[in-house]
């Protein structure tokens, strides 16, 4: 889990995927994975909140080498 970085965030309340940063991994009390995730809501607001790992989804992304050449 430590490598995710980028995800794609789905709170329950929202009706579509967000792009967001993970800032932290922890586990809540019950041994489920959470992320503390900052996103930026369809309406412009920024929000960084303890998300559960079920509403996120890895951003998949080819690796950069770096160069403007791919």
């Amino acid at each position: 889990m430590a490598r995710t970085r980028f995800v794609w965030v789905r709170p329950a309340f929202a009706p579509v995927e967000m792009p967001g940063l993970v800032l932290e991994w922890r586990r809540d009390p019950e041994g489920a994975w959470r992320a503390l995730v900052t996103w930026v809501e369809t309406r412009g607001r920024v929000v960084t909140a303890w998300v559960p790992a079920d509403e996120l989804r890895p951003v998949e992304a080819q690796p950069r080498t770096g160069s403007s050449y791919g």
